[in-house]
């Protein structure tokens, strides 16, 4: 992304530290919107800390690389959660696929995505609501934060250029301070870095896989282990298992990509 020369550790710092604060401001008022909001408000503040301060407000309604297309389903995902506590019955219920379908829609129109927008955009779509179900609940907020560890440790094994690492660790670090608040990263935004990501860097919409697509295509299968890893791993189970979940995920695609040799 052109202007990406933040340290390292500012997206996912911002991402933990907007996260926590707001859900513990949820806790401690006894507000069960903010918790909900955490993750989505973490994971935006850390994607805004991949831009210039000055292009990042812009970028959200005018987004020119494919980075920038993470921020609006974000901005929606915060919102949406604001608003949850005050809908009831069937609005509730539609607002995640409609969340699922504005989002898959808003990742077809980047420039890579384009010349497929249709496959893309029910691809991102089927995919996010896929997630939804097997973060579920309970326990949404460590299997989003293992989904999200994933990623982030398969782009890094793949070789992933720097802003997709970032991209992922700070939806990494939004999900870490949600689940310690109580709340979880909304599964659409972790569908959101992984297809973007898969768009930046992997080879899956030209026909040909690599382990980076690997990564994007495995890290939900981390959501799917946590509570069958946490059966056997006895009184620690819920806390180890989230790290050995995305581990393995990880490491899947690591191996798999080279195998392909990609």
């Amino acid at each position: 992304m052109p202007g990406f020369a933040m340290h390292a550790y500012a997206p996912p710092l911002a991402a933990f530290g907007a996260a926590l604060a707001l859900g513990l401001a949820g806790r401690t008022a006894g507000a069960r919107w903010p918790v909900q909001a955490s993750g989505a408000v973490g994971a935006l503040a850390g994607w805004m800390a991949l831009l210039p301060w000055s292009t990042a407000l812009r970028a959200v309604l005018t987004p020119r690389t494919t980075p920038d297309f993470l921020l609006l389903p974000a901005t929606a995902a915060a919102l949406a959660a604001a608003l949850s506590p005050r809908l009831r019955g069937r609005a509730e219920r539609w607002l995640p696929p409609a969340l699922a379908v504005l989002t898959g829609w808003w990742l077809a129109r980047s420039a890579p995505a384009r010349p497929e927008f249709w496959r893309i955009w029910l691809a991102v779509t089927l995919a996010a609501w896929l997630l939804a179900r097997a973060v579920g609940t309970p326990g949404a907020g460590g299997r989003a934060l293992a989904a999200a560890l994933a990623l982030w440790g398969g782009l890094l094994l793949a070789g992933a250029p720097p802003v997709w690492t970032a991209a992922a660790l700070a939806a990494a670090g939004a999900a870490g301070a949600a689940w310690l608040a109580g709340g979880a990263l909304p599964p659409v935004l972790l569908t959101a870095v992984a297809a973007a990501a898969d768009l930046g860097a992997g080879r899956l919409a030209q026909g040909r896989v690599n382990a980076a697509d690997l990564a994007c295509l495995l890290a939900p299968g981390a959501a799917w282990l946590v509570p069958r890893l946490a059966a056997r791993l006895g009184r620690a189970g819920p806390v180890l298992s989230v790290p050995a979940a995305a581990a393995l995920a990880a490491s899947a695609a690591w191996v798999g990509g080279r195998l392909l040799h990609r």
